[in-house]
């Protein structure tokens, strides 16, 4: 691991701890662990099932990416590949991207370019899908979240500096317009260069994992499987909250708020979300009138209880990719060309 990822490593763990510690300091843990102690399981442990077949379906989805582009994968080792990338995640922000692409070159020969372009488009829509339900949910709730709102867009609005905004967008401006410029005016030149022969394959590569959306063959699957995962995501959360008694009354737009909060918390660059989900979650749930005790208890069982799931599930995957036999649908004996399809074809 280079130097660079190790520091970065540590500046985010620092940061996930120290905002825990920030989150917890006025709360009495000896009430908090009583209060789990006391808390329906049942309900735990139906979360984590369904965030289990959340993630077979990314699986699934994944493999339906990756067919217009010539190559052959079942949904269990997708899966896999999948788990592994959640359980790098818990470790380095941001890794597990690339790592699941690393597993399925190991396991099944498919090159990194094409599947990390397809999980570049694959996350840009779920990304799509987390504003959207950030609307919708401001939208379904505005009068239990209008005051969150007015005070986020207030602060916003008074640190906003229109002449600093101006010249930052000025200078990315003149970047991106003189790179183009001295790019189309050296074409030749650069065309020589050794670095530019190795990268053109990748970016080709990558550029048609990133299409691979509009190449897909089954549309109708690919977008029900991320219906379910979505749906999935939104009921694993929504049903811990009858783990307590002090949350069990919450409805079902609550859970939509709860997405949304987690979501959020879960986009920071800090290692799964610690701190800032447990943040977010339990700052929407004051809204609902549940005290902040309670909301800190409830948001802590649902990260703890997802963190455990992938440190096991995610640790057990990486091992089976070891005992997996190697591309066994003969992904590079079919010789796939940079364009997703196979000499003849």
């Amino acid at each position: 691991m280079k130097l660079k990822s190790i520091l970065w490593y540590f500046v985010t763990l620092i940061l996930a701890i120290a905002l825990l510690l920030y989150v917890f300091r006025d709360i009495d843990l000896k009430v908090l662990w009583a209060k789990l102690k006391a808390a329906n399981f049942a309900y735990v442990y139906i979360s984590i099932a369904m965030s289990l077949v959340s993630h077979y379906f990314r699986g699934y989805r994944w493999t339906l990416l990756l067919k217009p582009l010539g190559y052959r994968l079942n949904s269990f080792r997708a899966f896999i590949a999948v788990m592994v990338g959640y359980f790098a995640n818990l470790l380095v922000p941001r890794m597990g991207e690339v790592t699941r692409c690393a597993i399925l070159k190991k396991t099944d020969n498919i090159p990194m370019p094409a599947s990390l372009g397809s999980v570049i488009s694959e996350r840009l829509l779920d990304l799509i899908l987390l504003l959207f339900i950030i609307v919708a949910t401001f939208i379904i709730e505005f009068s239990t979240l209008k005051d969150f709102l007015y005070e986020q867009l207030h602060s916003a609005y008074k640190s906003f500096d229109l002449g600093n905004f101006l010249i930052g967008a000025g200078l990315v401006a003149l970047i991106f317009v003189t790179g183009i410029y001295l790019i189309s005016r050296n074409k030749a030149f650069i065309r020589t260069l050794g670095f530019y022969k190795k990268l053109r394959p990748f970016a080709y590569e990558l550029i048609n994992g990133l299409n691979s959306i509009r190449k897909l063959e089954n549309k109708s699957a690919f977008f029900i499987s991320t219906l379910i995962i979505w749906g999935l995501y939104y009921t694993m959360s929504y049903i811990i909250v009858f783990s307590f008694p002090a949350t069990s009354n919450l409805g079902l737009a609550a859970g939509l708020s709860i997405l949304m909060a987690g979501g959020l918390g879960m986009t920071a660059p800090v290692q799964s979300g610690i701190g800032t989900y447990h943040a977010f979650v339990s700052g929407v749930l004051i809204l609902y009138g549940i005290g902040k005790e309670d909301g800190l208890l409830f948001a802590t069982l649902v990260h703890t209880s997802q963190f455990i799931s992938l440190m096991f599930f995610g640790g057990l995957s990486f091992l089976i990719s070891f005992f997996l036999k190697k591309d066994p649908y003969g992904n590079e004996k079919q010789n796939i060309t940079p364009g997703g399809s196979t000499p003849g074809n």
